[in-house]
């Protein structure tokens, strides 16, 4: 009995967490401070190198998941190497966070560069959720053991707001709210508890990588040539002054610990950002476009 009991406490204490897009950003921090927090942390990256130097910076608690959210006999293989660790208990989180940034005027933009970004931020997603749910505690085998959380990163402004030139971006982001509020309800007959982060620019690559892959002499000779290049100002500016990846990953963690985590979660500083939610879409047409310069009249 009393090797049982113990048995029984170690397992319900036990806390592992999966953490994809690991190599960077708001990833990077959140894996360090669920370390610091006593976690072993599965992260996820797309390649052998990167597993390798996060496995030595990042240290024994830290394993590397290597595959590509789109790429689902990778992330099964990955399921197996999780399964093992876990035994008899659950995850404690799956945090959703590897996501791209295409951007471009939607006029233009090709159908294969919009599905990639569509693939990558939302379909990579249900990738993910639907391999590793059995091991938050959807499977009937474990229904004993403490339910894990789904932690869904979305975006203050693409999530709610349609952005000139941020289309594809803002497509998928709209849809992962909508994925996400829909699979909450759904997940609640297993008493796994999905939220939302939803964070503003954000000193991250992402949007340094997006500026690498744009070609500026693709939209020269169109109608979008000025107000393309002042977006791109804009998002070096906004990437410069962002908030710091470790708030965010105060916020993903205060999400999986909470006994009462909140459906979305937001950050003070983007409050004025929040009232374009509110604002009358007709108004908010017109200070876009005026200040883009995209009125014709």
């Amino acid at each position: 009995q009393k090797n049982w009991t113990e048995s029984h406490d170690m397992e319900s204490s036990v806390k592992l967490i999966i953490i994809t897009g690991a190599s960077s950003g708001i990833g990077l921090s959140t894996c360090e401070l669920f370390l610091n927090h006593g976690y072993t942390v599965f992260g996820s990256v797309r390649n052998k190198r990167d597993a390798s130097k996060l496995k030595k910076n990042l240290g024994s608690n830290f394993i590397p998941l290597i595959f590509d959210v789109n790429d689902i006999v990778k992330i099964n293989q990955a399921k197996v190497i999780v399964k093992k660790y876990l035994g008899k208990a659950n995850l404690t989180g799956l945090v959703n966070n590897a996501g791209i940034a295409v951007l471009g005027p939607l006029e233009f933009l090709s159908p294969t560069e919009f599905l990639e970004q569509i693939e990558t931020n939302l379909i990579g997603t249900l990738n993910c959720i639907q391999a590793f749910l059995p091991l938050l505690g959807s499977d009937p085998r474990s229904q004993e053991a403490k339910k894990g959380r789904i932690i869904n990163v979305s975006s203050a402004l693409g999530g709610k707001v349609g952005y000139p030139f941020y289309g594809a971006y803002c497509s998928s982001k709209h849809a992962l709210e909508g994925f996400s509020e829909a699979l909450r309800r759904e997940l609640a007959v297993h008493g796994i508890f999905v939220s939302i982060i939803a964070p503003g620019a954000i000193k991250t690559p992402i949007w340094n990588k997006a500026e690498s892959n744009l070609v500026f002499e693709k939209y020269q000779h169109t109608v979008y040539k000025d107000a393309f290049a002042k977006m791109i100002r804009d998002m070096k500016s906004l990437w410069e002054n962002g908030l710091k990846p470790e708030i965010v990953a105060l916020k993903i963690l205060q999400a999986i610990e909470s006994p009462n985590p909140k459906l979305r979660y937001t950050f003070i500083r983007e409050f004025s950002l929040s009232l374009m939610y509110l604002a009358p879409r007709r108004l908010i047409d017109k200070l876009i476009m005026w200040y883009l310069g995209l009125s014709k009249n």
